[in-house]
Protein backbone atom coordinates (compact mmCIF):
# COMPACT_ATOMS: atom_id res chain seq x y z
CA UNK A 1 0.00 0.00 0.00
CA UNK A 2 0.89 3.51 -0.84
CA UNK A 3 2.16 5.38 2.20
CA UNK A 4 0.52 9.26 2.32
CA UNK A 5 0.97 11.68 4.52
CA UNK A 6 -1.25 14.49 6.13
CA UNK A 7 0.87 17.22 4.35
CA UNK A 8 -0.15 15.63 0.68
CA UNK A 9 -4.03 15.36 1.46
CA UNK A 10 -6.73 17.75 0.99
CA UNK A 11 -7.94 19.38 4.28
CA UNK A 12 -11.79 20.12 5.07
CA UNK A 13 -12.68 23.55 3.88
CA UNK A 14 -15.22 24.17 7.05
CA UNK A 15 -13.72 21.21 9.29
CA UNK A 16 -14.99 19.75 12.38
CA UNK A 17 -13.54 22.43 15.01
CA UNK A 18 -12.46 19.45 16.61
CA UNK A 19 -10.26 20.19 19.80
CA UNK A 20 -8.84 18.57 23.04
CA UNK A 21 -12.13 18.46 25.12
CA UNK A 22 -13.96 17.58 21.80
CA UNK A 23 -11.62 15.21 19.80
CA UNK A 24 -12.52 13.04 16.92
CA UNK A 25 -11.99 9.57 18.13
CA UNK A 26 -10.15 6.89 15.88
CA UNK A 27 -10.83 3.23 16.01
CA UNK A 28 -8.60 0.78 14.89
CA UNK A 29 -7.68 -2.81 14.97
CA UNK A 30 -4.01 -1.70 13.73
CA UNK A 31 -4.99 -3.74 10.23
CA UNK A 32 -4.31 -2.48 6.98
CA UNK A 33 -8.12 -2.03 6.40
CA UNK A 34 -8.25 0.42 9.07
CA UNK A 35 -4.82 2.14 7.83
CA UNK A 36 -6.91 5.24 5.93
CA UNK A 37 -9.15 5.75 9.25
CA UNK A 38 -5.88 6.86 11.07
CA UNK A 39 -5.33 9.20 8.14
CA UNK A 40 -8.11 10.27 7.81
CA UNK A 41 -9.11 10.85 11.18
CA UNK A 42 -6.30 13.43 12.04
CA UNK A 43 -6.66 14.77 8.49
CA UNK A 44 -10.43 15.68 9.37
CA UNK A 45 -9.17 16.26 13.03
CA UNK A 46 -6.59 19.25 11.31
CA UNK A 47 -4.30 18.98 14.65
CA UNK A 48 -2.61 15.82 16.98
CA UNK A 49 -3.97 16.80 20.04
CA UNK A 50 -8.04 16.92 18.39
CA UNK A 51 -7.32 13.03 17.98
CA UNK A 52 -7.50 10.00 20.12
CA UNK A 53 -6.94 6.89 18.66
CA UNK A 54 -8.51 3.74 20.69
CA UNK A 55 -8.41 0.34 19.96
CA UNK A 56 -10.17 -2.78 21.48
CA UNK A 57 -9.15 -6.26 22.94
CA UNK A 58 -12.13 -8.04 21.81
CA UNK A 59 -12.87 -11.92 23.89
CA UNK A 60 -11.64 -14.38 22.27
CA UNK A 61 -14.16 -16.80 20.85
CA UNK A 62 -16.27 -19.43 22.71
CA UNK A 63 -15.98 -22.46 21.10
CA UNK A 64 -18.63 -24.35 22.97
CA UNK A 65 -21.01 -22.57 25.74
CA UNK A 66 -20.91 -26.52 27.91
CA UNK A 67 -17.01 -26.67 27.72
CA UNK A 68 -14.73 -23.65 27.34
CA UNK A 69 -11.57 -23.26 26.51
CA UNK A 70 -9.16 -22.07 29.52
CA UNK A 71 -7.47 -18.83 28.41
CA UNK A 72 -4.32 -18.17 30.78
CA UNK A 73 -3.39 -14.69 31.48
CA UNK A 74 0.37 -15.23 29.82
CA UNK A 75 -2.23 -15.84 26.27
CA UNK A 76 -4.04 -12.47 27.12
CA UNK A 77 -0.96 -10.64 27.73
CA UNK A 78 0.56 -12.03 24.39
CA UNK A 79 -2.35 -10.79 22.77
CA UNK A 80 -2.74 -7.60 23.70
CA UNK A 81 1.79 -6.95 22.96
CA UNK A 82 0.82 -7.83 20.00
CA UNK A 83 -2.32 -5.63 19.37
CA UNK A 84 0.04 -2.75 20.41
CA UNK A 85 3.02 -3.36 18.34
CA UNK A 86 0.51 -3.92 15.12
CA UNK A 87 -1.49 -0.60 16.09
CA UNK A 88 2.48 0.88 16.79
CA UNK A 89 3.15 0.50 13.26
CA UNK A 90 0.12 1.02 11.77
CA UNK A 91 0.27 4.28 13.55
CA UNK A 92 4.29 5.18 12.35
CA UNK A 93 3.33 4.01 8.67
CA UNK A 94 0.23 6.45 8.17
CA UNK A 95 0.93 9.27 10.52
CA UNK A 96 5.25 9.42 10.38
CA UNK A 97 6.53 11.43 13.31
CA UNK A 98 3.08 12.76 14.39
CA UNK A 99 2.21 10.06 17.44
CA UNK A 100 -1.16 11.07 18.95
CA UNK A 101 -2.39 9.33 22.48
CA UNK A 102 -3.40 5.06 21.91
CA UNK A 103 -5.39 3.90 24.41
CA UNK A 104 -6.51 -0.06 24.14
CA UNK A 105 -9.77 -1.44 26.36
CA UNK A 106 -11.14 -4.68 26.69
CA UNK A 107 -14.22 -5.93 25.74
CA UNK A 108 -17.05 -5.59 23.06
CA UNK A 109 -15.47 -3.26 20.27
CA UNK A 110 -18.58 -1.46 19.04
CA UNK A 111 -19.93 -1.06 22.99
CA UNK A 112 -16.69 -0.15 24.40
CA UNK A 113 -15.89 2.21 21.41
CA UNK A 114 -19.64 4.08 22.25
CA UNK A 115 -18.37 4.59 25.60
CA UNK A 116 -15.25 6.26 24.96
CA UNK A 117 -17.19 8.81 22.63
CA UNK A 118 -19.45 10.08 25.51
CA UNK A 119 -16.79 9.97 27.86
CA UNK A 120 -14.12 12.05 25.40
CA UNK A 121 -17.35 14.30 24.50
CA UNK A 122 -16.20 12.68 21.26
CA UNK A 123 -16.88 15.05 17.93
CA UNK A 124 -17.09 12.08 15.54
CA UNK A 125 -15.76 8.37 15.52
CA UNK A 126 -13.91 7.51 12.45
CA UNK A 127 -12.90 3.68 11.43
CA UNK A 128 -12.22 1.86 8.53
CA UNK A 129 -15.04 0.37 6.25
CA UNK A 130 -13.88 -2.92 5.95
CA UNK A 131 -13.52 -5.49 3.48
CA UNK A 132 -16.82 -7.41 2.49
CA UNK A 133 -15.77 -10.84 3.62
CA UNK A 134 -16.67 -12.51 6.97
CA UNK A 135 -13.31 -12.72 8.50
CA UNK A 136 -12.48 -9.55 7.90
CA UNK A 137 -15.27 -7.58 9.95
CA UNK A 138 -13.98 -6.85 13.37
CA UNK A 139 -13.49 -3.50 12.69
CA UNK A 140 -15.06 -3.20 9.19
CA UNK A 141 -18.47 -3.07 8.28
CA UNK A 142 -20.18 -4.75 10.84
CA UNK A 143 -18.69 -3.64 13.85
CA UNK A 144 -19.77 -0.06 12.11
CA UNK A 145 -23.30 -1.07 12.13
CA UNK A 146 -23.43 -2.43 15.73
CA UNK A 147 -21.52 0.83 16.78
CA UNK A 148 -24.45 3.00 14.66
CA UNK A 149 -26.85 1.02 17.26
CA UNK A 150 -25.39 2.26 20.47
CA UNK A 151 -23.22 5.59 19.26
CA UNK A 152 -24.84 8.82 20.52
CA UNK A 153 -22.35 10.53 17.83
CA UNK A 154 -21.80 10.29 13.91
CA UNK A 155 -19.31 7.31 12.66
CA UNK A 156 -17.40 7.61 9.66
CA UNK A 157 -16.80 4.43 7.70
CA UNK A 158 -13.57 5.24 5.59
CA UNK A 159 -13.14 3.42 2.48
CA UNK A 160 -9.70 2.31 1.43
CA UNK A 161 -9.44 4.43 -1.46
CA UNK A 162 -9.27 8.07 0.79
CA UNK A 163 -7.22 10.66 -0.61
CA UNK A 164 -8.23 13.63 1.31
CA UNK A 165 -11.36 15.58 2.12
CA UNK A 166 -13.78 14.49 0.40
CA UNK A 167 -14.28 16.15 -3.68
CA UNK A 168 -18.09 14.74 -4.43
CA UNK A 169 -20.35 13.74 -1.63
CA UNK A 170 -23.95 12.05 -2.11
CA UNK A 171 -26.34 13.05 0.81
CA UNK A 172 -29.13 10.57 1.15
CA UNK A 173 -32.04 12.75 2.15
CA UNK A 174 -35.27 10.99 3.12
CA UNK A 175 -35.91 14.57 5.11
CA UNK A 176 -35.49 13.17 8.48
CA UNK A 177 -33.80 15.01 10.99
CA UNK A 178 -31.37 12.82 11.09
CA UNK A 179 -30.40 12.96 7.13
CA UNK A 180 -30.12 16.82 7.27
CA UNK A 181 -28.00 16.46 10.44
CA UNK A 182 -25.67 14.07 8.22
CA UNK A 183 -25.77 16.56 5.04
CA UNK A 184 -24.53 19.26 7.78
CA UNK A 185 -21.48 16.92 8.81
CA UNK A 186 -20.72 16.25 5.50
CA UNK A 187 -20.33 19.90 4.22
CA UNK A 188 -17.92 20.47 7.50
CA UNK A 189 -15.63 17.33 5.97
CA UNK A 190 -15.67 18.50 2.85
CA UNK A 191 -12.98 19.53 0.49
CA UNK A 192 -12.82 23.30 -0.94
CA UNK A 193 -14.72 23.40 -3.96
CA UNK A 194 -16.95 20.32 -3.34
CA UNK A 195 -19.82 19.00 -5.63
CA UNK A 196 -23.10 18.10 -2.91
CA UNK A 197 -25.65 16.23 -4.49
CA UNK A 198 -28.68 15.95 -2.33
CA UNK A 199 -30.25 13.43 -3.65
CA UNK A 200 -33.92 11.61 -2.51
CA UNK A 201 -35.15 8.42 -4.15
CA UNK A 202 -38.48 8.55 -3.97
CA UNK A 203 -41.01 5.37 -4.89
CA UNK A 204 -41.54 4.00 -8.05
CA UNK A 205 -44.15 5.19 -10.27
CA UNK A 206 -46.23 2.92 -9.79
CA UNK A 207 -46.21 3.13 -6.13
CA UNK A 208 -46.67 6.56 -5.94
CA UNK A 209 -50.32 6.60 -5.86
CA UNK A 210 -50.24 4.66 -2.92
CA UNK A 211 -48.97 7.80 -0.58
CA UNK A 212 -52.06 10.23 1.04
CA UNK A 213 -50.50 13.60 0.50
CA UNK A 214 -48.20 13.16 -2.77
CA UNK A 215 -50.20 12.09 -5.49
CA UNK A 216 -49.32 12.53 -8.72
CA UNK A 217 -47.26 15.81 -7.39
CA UNK A 218 -44.73 13.75 -5.75
CA UNK A 219 -41.47 14.64 -8.16
CA UNK A 220 -42.60 18.56 -7.81
CA UNK A 221 -43.20 18.51 -3.81
CA UNK A 222 -40.31 16.58 -3.10
CA UNK A 223 -37.88 19.30 -5.50
CA UNK A 224 -39.54 21.79 -3.26
CA UNK A 225 -38.40 19.92 -0.51
CA UNK A 226 -34.58 19.66 -1.54
CA UNK A 227 -34.82 23.41 -2.44
CA UNK A 228 -35.79 24.48 1.06
CA UNK A 229 -33.20 21.90 2.93
CA UNK A 230 -30.46 23.59 0.26
CA UNK A 231 -31.56 26.83 1.58
CA UNK A 232 -31.19 25.71 5.16
CA UNK A 233 -28.12 24.34 4.89
CA UNK A 234 -26.22 27.36 3.81
CA UNK A 235 -23.43 26.09 1.49
CA UNK A 236 -20.14 27.81 1.72
CA UNK A 237 -18.72 29.58 -1.55
CA UNK A 238 -17.39 27.94 -3.51
CA UNK A 239 -19.06 24.57 -3.30
CA UNK A 240 -21.69 23.06 -5.69
CA UNK A 241 -25.15 21.99 -5.19
CA UNK A 242 -27.42 19.52 -6.90
CA UNK A 243 -30.51 18.37 -6.26
CA UNK A 244 -31.13 14.58 -7.53
CA UNK A 245 -34.43 12.75 -7.57
CA UNK A 246 -34.34 9.15 -8.04
CA UNK A 247 -37.11 6.16 -8.19
CA UNK A 248 -36.81 2.80 -6.54
CA UNK A 249 -35.04 1.26 -4.10
CA UNK A 250 -33.47 3.56 -1.96
CA UNK A 251 -30.06 2.00 -1.19
CA UNK A 252 -29.87 0.00 -4.41
CA UNK A 253 -30.46 3.70 -6.35
CA UNK A 254 -28.19 5.45 -3.89
CA UNK A 255 -25.05 3.26 -4.37
CA UNK A 256 -25.54 3.31 -8.34
CA UNK A 257 -25.82 7.04 -8.09
CA UNK A 258 -22.77 7.54 -5.89
CA UNK A 259 -21.41 4.95 -8.03
CA UNK A 260 -22.45 6.95 -11.14
CA UNK A 261 -20.76 9.69 -10.16
CA UNK A 262 -17.74 8.76 -8.49
CA UNK A 263 -18.60 9.32 -4.91
CA UNK A 264 -16.03 10.12 -2.47
CA UNK A 265 -18.36 10.38 0.43
CA UNK A 266 -21.98 9.39 1.10
CA UNK A 267 -23.80 10.61 3.80
CA UNK A 268 -27.27 9.33 5.64
CA UNK A 269 -29.05 9.30 8.94
CA UNK A 270 -29.91 6.03 10.14
CA UNK A 271 -33.39 4.97 11.93
CA UNK A 272 -35.08 1.81 11.55
CA UNK A 273 -38.41 0.24 12.08
CA UNK A 274 -37.91 -0.72 15.87
CA UNK A 275 -38.88 2.07 18.56
CA UNK A 276 -37.52 3.82 20.39
CA UNK A 277 -37.85 5.40 16.97
CA UNK A 278 -35.08 5.58 15.26
CA UNK A 279 -32.53 4.66 17.98
CA UNK A 280 -31.81 1.26 15.55
CA UNK A 281 -29.94 1.45 12.22
CA UNK A 282 -32.35 0.70 9.52
CA UNK A 283 -32.08 -1.04 6.36
CA UNK A 284 -30.73 1.34 3.93
CA UNK A 285 -28.07 2.38 6.01
CA UNK A 286 -26.69 -1.07 6.98
CA UNK A 287 -26.97 -1.77 2.79
CA UNK A 288 -25.08 1.90 2.13
CA UNK A 289 -22.51 0.22 4.67
CA UNK A 290 -22.47 -2.95 3.71
CA UNK A 291 -21.74 -2.58 -0.28
CA UNK A 292 -20.24 0.77 -0.37
CA UNK A 293 -16.91 1.38 -1.86
CA UNK A 294 -16.69 4.80 -0.97
CA UNK A 295 -16.75 6.18 2.75
CA UNK A 296 -19.86 6.16 4.18
CA UNK A 297 -20.79 8.71 7.08
CA UNK A 298 -23.91 7.90 9.09
CA UNK A 299 -25.82 9.92 12.11
CA UNK A 300 -27.53 8.27 14.43
CA UNK A 301 -30.88 9.72 15.98
CA UNK A 302 -29.72 9.97 19.36
CA UNK A 303 -26.51 12.09 17.00
CA UNK A 304 -29.09 14.41 15.98
CA UNK A 305 -30.38 15.20 19.21
CA UNK A 306 -27.68 17.05 20.62
CA UNK A 307 -26.19 19.74 20.36
CA UNK A 308 -23.00 21.31 20.00
CA UNK A 309 -21.47 20.96 23.73
CA UNK A 310 -24.91 19.77 25.00
CA UNK A 311 -24.60 16.07 26.67
CA UNK A 312 -27.40 14.11 25.59
CA UNK A 313 -30.00 11.58 27.98
CA UNK A 314 -31.47 8.84 26.40
CA UNK A 315 -35.26 9.39 25.00
CA UNK A 316 -38.08 7.39 27.06
CA UNK A 317 -40.57 5.50 25.22
CA UNK A 318 -44.21 5.55 26.59
CA UNK A 319 -46.21 2.96 25.68
CA UNK A 320 -49.70 3.69 25.19
CA UNK A 321 -52.82 1.39 26.61
CA UNK A 322 -54.98 0.80 23.44
CA UNK A 323 -58.03 2.27 25.67
CA UNK A 324 -56.24 5.47 26.42
CA UNK A 325 -55.72 6.48 22.74
CA UNK A 326 -58.20 8.67 22.43
CA UNK A 327 -57.33 10.29 25.44
CA UNK A 328 -53.92 10.50 24.76
CA UNK A 329 -53.73 11.10 21.64
CA UNK A 330 -55.90 14.23 22.40
CA UNK A 331 -53.92 15.40 25.27
CA UNK A 332 -50.38 14.86 23.05
CA UNK A 333 -52.42 17.50 21.08
CA UNK A 334 -53.05 20.20 23.35
CA UNK A 335 -49.23 19.68 24.61
CA UNK A 336 -47.93 20.16 20.97
CA UNK A 337 -50.42 21.65 18.55
CA UNK A 338 -48.84 24.64 16.50
CA UNK A 339 -44.60 22.50 16.80
CA UNK A 340 -43.36 21.63 13.97
CA UNK A 341 -42.04 18.88 12.76
CA UNK A 342 -41.81 15.84 9.87
CA UNK A 343 -44.64 13.34 9.13
CA UNK A 344 -42.96 10.33 7.88
CA UNK A 345 -43.72 6.89 6.66
CA UNK A 346 -41.70 3.65 7.00
CA UNK A 347 -42.87 0.96 4.78
CA UNK A 348 -41.25 -1.86 4.14
CA UNK A 349 -41.75 -1.94 0.31
CA UNK A 350 -40.96 1.81 0.13
CA UNK A 351 -38.84 2.21 2.37
CA UNK A 352 -38.78 4.97 5.07
CA UNK A 353 -40.33 8.49 2.96
CA UNK A 354 -41.18 11.79 4.24
CA UNK A 355 -44.64 13.28 3.91
CA UNK A 356 -44.41 16.54 4.43
CA UNK A 357 -41.63 18.37 7.01
CA UNK A 358 -41.19 21.85 8.46
CA UNK A 359 -45.36 21.62 9.39
CA UNK A 360 -47.59 23.05 12.20
CA UNK A 361 -49.20 19.83 14.33
CA UNK A 362 -52.95 20.70 13.55
CA UNK A 363 -53.94 17.79 15.69
CA UNK A 364 -53.41 13.26 16.38
CA UNK A 365 -57.45 11.81 17.01
CA UNK A 366 -58.54 8.51 17.30
CA UNK A 367 -61.75 7.09 16.50
CA UNK A 368 -63.24 4.05 18.11
CA UNK A 369 -65.91 3.26 15.56
CA UNK A 370 -63.32 3.84 12.84
CA UNK A 371 -60.68 2.04 14.53
CA UNK A 372 -57.99 4.95 12.74
CA UNK A 373 -55.79 7.73 13.41
CA UNK A 374 -55.63 10.71 12.28
CA UNK A 375 -52.75 12.89 11.79
CA UNK A 376 -53.75 16.55 10.63
CA UNK A 377 -50.56 19.03 10.10
CA UNK A 378 -50.74 22.42 8.12
CA UNK A 379 -50.66 26.12 8.54
CA UNK A 380 -53.85 27.25 10.31
CA UNK A 381 -55.92 28.76 8.11
CA UNK A 382 -54.22 27.46 4.66
CA UNK A 383 -55.82 25.33 2.19
CA UNK A 384 -52.86 24.43 0.28
CA UNK A 385 -50.26 23.65 3.38
CA UNK A 386 -52.37 21.19 4.92
CA UNK A 387 -52.18 17.37 5.35
CA UNK A 388 -54.22 14.86 6.98
CA UNK A 389 -52.68 10.97 7.45
CA UNK A 390 -55.83 8.79 8.31
CA UNK A 391 -54.27 5.60 9.29
CA UNK A 392 -56.12 1.87 9.59
CA UNK A 393 -55.03 -1.72 11.60
CA UNK A 394 -53.33 0.39 14.21
CA UNK A 395 -51.14 -1.82 16.27
CA UNK A 396 -49.71 -0.07 18.72
CA UNK A 397 -48.82 4.21 19.94
CA UNK A 398 -45.87 5.32 21.40
CA UNK A 399 -44.93 8.58 22.94
CA UNK A 400 -41.27 9.62 22.91
CA UNK A 401 -39.91 12.58 25.36
CA UNK A 402 -36.77 13.83 26.13
CA UNK A 403 -35.05 14.39 30.16
CA UNK A 404 -37.11 16.77 30.48
CA UNK A 405 -40.15 15.47 29.74
CA UNK A 406 -41.14 17.14 26.30
CA UNK A 407 -42.45 15.17 23.52
CA UNK A 408 -40.09 14.67 20.70
CA UNK A 409 -41.33 12.22 18.15
CA UNK A 410 -45.10 10.06 17.96
CA UNK A 411 -45.11 6.74 16.29
CA UNK A 412 -48.13 4.73 15.06
CA UNK A 413 -47.16 1.38 14.40
CA UNK A 414 -49.58 0.08 11.44
CA UNK A 415 -49.86 -2.86 9.25
CA UNK A 416 -46.29 -3.98 8.39
CA UNK A 417 -44.98 -0.61 9.13
CA UNK A 418 -45.33 2.46 11.08
CA UNK A 419 -45.78 6.59 10.51
CA UNK A 420 -43.36 9.17 12.68
CA UNK A 421 -44.07 12.61 13.22
CA UNK A 422 -40.76 14.00 15.08
CA UNK A 423 -40.84 17.65 16.18
CA UNK A 424 -38.09 19.78 14.43
CA UNK A 425 -38.67 22.79 17.26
Amino acid sequence: METLTTHSLLQPQEGLRAHLAAPVLIATDGREQSDTAVLAGLVLAGQPEAVRIMSVLAPLPVVSPEVPLPISPETEHARRIDLQMLIGQQVGRMLGDVTPTVELRDGDPATVIAKAAREYNARIIVAGLGKHRILDRLFGDETVLRLLRVARVPVLAVGSGFAGAPRRIVVALDFSETSIRAARIAIELAAEGATIYLAHVGPRDSAVTAWNGWGPNYKSDAGAALVRVEDALRVPRGMTVQRIILHGDPATEMLAFATSVNADLIATGSHGHGFVARMLIGSVATKLVRYSTCSVLSVPHAAAMVRDGMSFEPPAAISVPKHEWAAQLDAFTRRNIGRRGTLEVDDPELGAQAQETDYPLLGATYDHHDRRVDLMVGELGSVDRHLTRSIGDVRSIDVLTDDRGRDIALRIAHGAGQTLLTFTR
